[in-house]
């Protein structure tokens, strides 16, 4: 029973495999968040530049006329290229404002992401065996029971906003053809309103399910997270960061204030050292940082008027070989030595400036 709950997957995804998983392209994501974007942004183009729209369909339908008097194949050819020449006018915006969204789409679901993993070729995907099992996978089933719930809720919409324009299509032929344009724009619209909002909804529902089985599927077994866990252990960096956040803890201005001397590389690292001959055998560290954590030191010390000494091999050796609390290493006696002699002598040459 141990080994068979072991390997369940019941543990929500780690960042690290997140970001794996990431890397390979694999991440949240809704083509109907995308469509609907499209759709949404293609539509408002349309209502913004309706004016020019109109017009254009107008030129279109009375260009050929312009060419009557012609022969047949030169009014041909005029008239491809004039009309072929003016669709592509109104096409363009529309194809650059749908390209636009579609990237949004995606961009607001799972930020910018380029993952070169995902389209490198693999045999797999032309294996005829994986292939079908791909057909009949219960992925592409989920796929397809949302599309048919789509149709139904899309087609559930049309009928709720034909039913309630009936009375109005239904007295069109009392009222005449000045009322055929108005009744049939003002339908056009509901549904167009209506089938927005729909896709929204629509869109809204099958992110929070695509995100929902897409943490599904990076769930991981117990052990999965343990070995994870043993691996990031190990490694250097999380070693080092985990060092940081250590001294970040223990670095406060009241250890840094203990110090008799800080030095210094010249701003990444800094290190306070106390020494008092009668109460320590040796010189104790009493702060210790770099880069955010050495600029706190040497503020604090600059406040409190501590001696600062630059010395780069030193600081170096003393922030790698030492920690908060504990003693210097006897290798570097010497050079501490020599540290808190020049200390001694800047404490007489401030005692003589002062008696003078």
């Amino acid at each position: 029973m141990s080994g068979q709950s072991s390997s369940e997957k019941t543990e929500q995804p780690t960042p690290k495999k997140l970001r794996d998983a990431r890397k390979k392209g694999q991440v949240a994501k809704s083509k109907e968040v995308a469509s609907t974007a499209t759709i949404l942004v293609v539509v408002a183009t349309l209502w913004a530049l309706s004016d020019w729209y109109l017009v254009m369909f107008q030129e279109i339908l009375l260009y050929p006329a312009e060419f009557y008097n012609l022969e047949f194949k030169e009014a041909f050819r005029l008239v491809a290229e004039g009309l072929l020449h003016k669709m592509l006018m109104m096409l363009t915006p529309l194809v650059a404002v749908a390209a636009f969204a579609a990237i949004l789409g995606n961009v607001m679901q799972f930020g910018f992401l380029i993952a070169f993993e995902s389209i490198k070729p693999d045999i797999k995907k032309i294996d005829p065996v994986q292939g079908a099992k791909k057909i009949f996978s219960i992925k592409n089933l989920v796929e397809l029971l949302k599309s048919i719930i789509k149709i139904v809720f899309l087609s559930f919409v049309v009928y709720y906003v034909i039913k309630n324009s009936l009375p109005d299509m239904v007295n069109m032929p009392w009222c005449g053809s000045r009322c055929i344009l108005p009744v049939l724009a003002a339908l056009l619209k509901k549904l167009m309103i209506f089938s927005i909002i729909a896709f929204v909804v629509i869109s809204i529902a099958d992110f929070m399910f695509e995100k929902w089985n897409f943490t599904k599927e990076q769930r991981m077994t117990k052990d999965e997270v343990k070995k994870e866990y043993k691996e990031m252990d190990g490694n250097p960096e999380i070693k080092q960061k985990r060092k940081e956040i250590h001294q970040e803890i223990i670095n406060s201005d009241e250890d840094v204030k203990k110090s008799d001397v800080v030095i210094k590389n010249p701003t990444h690292i800094a290190v306070g050292l106390y020494y008092d001959r009668e109460k320590t055998p040796l010189p104790i560290v009493t702060s210790l940082g770099k880069r955010g954590q050495a600029k706190f030191i040497l503020k604090v010390a600059e406040q409190n008027d501590i001696p600062v000494m630059e010395n780069v091999a030193l600081a170096r050796a003393l922030f790698s070989q030492t920690e908060v609390g504990a003693f210097i290493p006897s290798d570097l006696i010497g050079p501490v030595a020599e540290v808190f002699r020049w200390v001694q002598q800047l404490k007489q040459q401030q005692g003589d400036n002062g008696d003078a």
